[in-house]
């Protein structure tokens, strides 16, 4: 199995998610320079990691296919229609420091979804350190920071690092499991830098719940491309309260959903603090198709989700 990038035509459609890991110790600082060559291509899914909004034990979820011996790197980035974050994983650039590393590739590589974007520019180098309280420090240089975006979403921007440092730390074993993790923003080695010309960079800065989506599919990835006929669709939610609905629609030749394939729901399952799981499978035939997940309608049922309704999808092919 090999997922890889499908066309642009794909619609756009809200994307959402939430989580978090934490693990065992370490110190490390180092130096990830941009990188030169093109952004590399995932060559199979590995074993994704669910995050709850807190410091939580991790709560994993396996991938059907075998796991890739490749290192893959948290990374989040903002939904184009909501702003909110979500995070994919995305192939290690380098062997170094895997918090710069993915710091780096929040600055210049491509979310796999094309519901999905970064506010920031590519960053000529990335430097971190981690201390044994669990605080990570991010110097960043400062042509990064784009011009131009307004304060909302200069404050998600900088969430989006927070989160994807948090994560690579957590997910590389450099954090321990006693404090919460946190970061301390740099910029050309400097404290107190305005990001984005809205943002003092002065404080510690923590995750903030509010700033994640609360729907996601982790499994698959989007546009992964896979052999076996039985799909399983895994993923997390902080609408813990109710089940959700969930629908496949085949994609056409020019990237545009037609005919529902298969529609169903699915219960969701009590996972690590105010995050729920669910999992579901289905049978499909060779083709490629749009998965959704979302937050039902109760006066409409497996309508299909509204239009600001709580939600995610990807898209996939069998081969």
């Amino acid at each position: 199995m090999s997922p890889f990038l499908l066309p642009r035509c794909r619609p756009a459609a809200p994307a959402r998610a939430a989580v978090f890991v934490a693990v065992a110790l370490a110190l490390q600082a180092c130096t990830v320079q941009a990188p030169t060559g093109p952004d590399a291509a995932i060559t199979s899914e590995a074993e994704v990691l669910l995050e709850s909004a807190a410091s939580m034990p991790e709560v994993a979820l396996r991938s059907p296919a075998a796991v890739d011996a490749a290192p893959l790197l948290p990374v989040y980035w903002l939904g184009d229609r909501n702003g909110l974050l979500y995070r994919e994983f995305l192939p290690a650039e380098s062997t170094g420091d895997p918090v710069a590393a993915a710091v780096q590739a929040m600055t210049s590589a491509e979310p796999l979804d094309h519901d999905y974007y970064s506010p920031w520019q590519p960053a000529s180098s990335v430097n971190t350190s981690i201390s044994p309280d669990n605080v990570i420090t991010v110097d960043i240089s400062s042509d990064s920071f784009t011009a131009g975006i307004d304060a909302a979403a200069a404050g998600q921007a900088i969430q989006q690092l927070v989160y994807t440092a948090t994560a690579a730390a957590a997910n590389s074993g450099l954090v321990s499991g006693g404090n919460p993790s946190s970061v301390r923003l740099l910029v050309d080695g400097k404290a107190g830098y305005t990001a984005f010309g809205h943002i003092g960079l002065g404080a510690v800065l923590q995750r903030d719940v509010s700033a994640v989506a609360p729907v996601w599919i982790i499994n698959p990835q989007d546009g992964s491309v896979r052999s076996d006929r039985t799909v399983i669709i895994q993923g997390s939610t902080t609408t813990t309260h109710t089940g959700l609905e969930w629908r496949v629609r085949r994609v056409d030749g020019g990237g545009v959903p037609a005919e529902d394939v298969v529609a169903g729901t699915v219960p969701v399952e009590e996972g690590t603090g105010t995050v729920g799981l669910y999992e579901f499978s289905v049978a499909l035939e060779q083709g490629t198709y749009l998965v959704e997940v979302y937050e039902g309608s109760e006066t409409e049922p497996a309508s299909g989700p509204a239009e600001n309704a709580i939600a995610d999808d990807k898209l996939i092919s069998l081969s």
